[in-house]
């Protein structure tokens, strides 16, 4: 490791991002050299800093004299553009170097990637079919299957899109932590037995997959949920669902087994319509006392969610255009509210008209009361639509192109949730115009 590398990545892991950002661009700006620009862009590509990662990288190419080098960045770039939402530049890239090894499978995936995320989902399958062909380094393999899982999910085929999306994800979740310290349930149903389900995972997917505890007790088995959100665990237990935090270092029975909470409809085998469509998430009875104020309003409340701004690396593939969102929402009768957290701002032009919660340490439990008080929720694709779908509301996603695969179907309808979950689907890259449109069109049909 580089001094350089060495000092950044220390920095980073003391949470100063952007002490970071800020070295890498002071050492990027003084950069003569290949080797300078190529170690400043390997860094901001390995903190996820994808944007100026391309930057750097693009000076280094410009720069790069044997094939070799050329190869190497022009690689890494592709995957920094993949990662940034440019996969139009990740293709022009792939389409220069693709000749010179056409069996890179690493360079293969990337393709299929970037053909996916220009919508072009069918080439995406077709090239992705033809790389599992080949004899696969284990990791590309494990990448290729998940990608795959869109396929099999546009069909309907929950069973088999959730096997080949856990090839990935499950090893993702558990890259940098040990496993439970419990046999790892096979989906064998044992009346009385105890199953930890264990939630590395967002929160979305939490409130996502809480629900199949009903299943296990169904089934006579005794589930547990494991969060690291307080908040969350208060709720959960609230409605019923048995829950405890891991900071609290729980005690579990000797003889537990333990799963992974993403897994949990794949080794129960549920099919679309085992899913479940009801309400199964109520807010907690004090914080609807504490925002019933909101009820004073008399008029169809619509509460918006539009910025992604979770730490997620590819958070701003879910992130909508909030001048072209209230454009269209500024034409309607309703009362509008932000449901962002307060540094996240509506446009300047329309602050005057959407009303702002200015909550001290607000937590799911406040956002799941305040989501309670809404007509309508339109939201892009974060745990917002969960909060809202979980509760039964009437609720409006913006689905990107790069979609998650609970808002994967054969229709406009998502498998997991009722017919209060309407989706506006993303046409072209980093382009939200017909979604917005969509979304004008369903707000007139009901005159808002």
């Amino acid at each position: 490791m580089n001094p350089l590398e060495l000092v950044a990545k220390t920095l980073y892991s003391f949470e100063e991002k952007e002490l970071t950002i800020q070295l890498l661009q002071a050492f990027g700006k003084r950069a003569e050299t290949f080797s300078q620009y190529d170690d400043v862009a390997k860094i901001f590509f390995e903190i996820k800093e994808f944007s100026n990662a391309i930057f750097y990288a693009e000076k280094a190419l410009k720069l790069a004299q044997s094939p070799q080098e050329k190869y190497t960045i022009a690689k890494n770039l592709i995957n920094a553009y993949n990662q940034n939402n440019f996969p139009d530049k990740a293709l022009t890239q792939i389409s220069k170097i693709k000749l010179s090894n056409p069996q890179d499978t690493e360079l293969l995936l990337e393709e299929t990637f970037s053909y996916s995320a220009i919508n072009q989902k069918d080439k995406a399958e077709k090239l992705l079919f033809n790389l599992i062909k080949y004899k696969l380094p284990e990791e590309i393999e494990r990448k290729a299957y998940h990608n795959l899982s869109g396929h099999y999910f546009r069909k309907d085929d929950i069973h088999t899109g959730l096997q080949h999306f856990l090839k990935a994800g499950e090893v993702e979740a558990y890259k940098n932590r040990e496993l439970p310290p419990f046999p790892k349930w096979d989906g064998t149903i044992t009346p009385g037995q105890t199953i930890v389900i264990d939630s590395q995972c967002g929160a979305g997917d939490e409130i996502m997959h809480v629900r199949f505890m009903r299943h296990l007790k169904e089934l006579g088995m005794n589930p547990i949920w494991t969060t690291t959100r307080r908040d969350i665990q208060k709720l959960f237990n609230y409605n019923g669902f048995e829950t405890v935090c891991v900071w609290d270092k729980p005690e579990f029975p000797k003889d537990a087994q333990w799963v992974y909470a993403l897994a949990l409809p794949y080794y129960l085998n549920l099919k679309a319509e085992d899913l479940g469509r009801g309400v199964y998430i109520q807010p907690l009875p004090e914080k609807e006392k504490q925002y019933e104020y909101l009820q004073e309003d008399k008029n169809y409340k619509i509460g918006t969610f539009w910025n992604s701004g979770s730490g997620f690396e590819q958070a701003h593939f879910r992130s909508v255009d909030a001048d072209g969102l209230f454009d269209v929402l500024a034409k309607t009768n309703a009362s509008l509210y932000s449901l962002q957290l307060p540094d996240e701002l509506p446009p300047e032009q329309y602050r005057d008209q959407v009303k702002t919660f200015d909550i001290p340490d607000r937590n799911f439990e406040d956002t799941f009361s305040l989501v309670s008080q809404m007509d309508l929720v339109i939201t892009s694709c974060t745990s917002i639509a969960h909060i809202a779908a979980a509760q039964g509301k009437e609720v409006c996603v913006f689905v990107p192109i790069m979609e998650y695969y609970v808002w994967t179907s054969s229709t406009d309808k998502s498998w997991w949730y009722g017919d209060n979950v309407h989706m506006f689907k993303q046409q072209q890259t980093r382009k939200w115009d017909k979604p917005l449109k969509d979304l004008e069109k369903f707000l007139n049909d009901r005159a808002v």
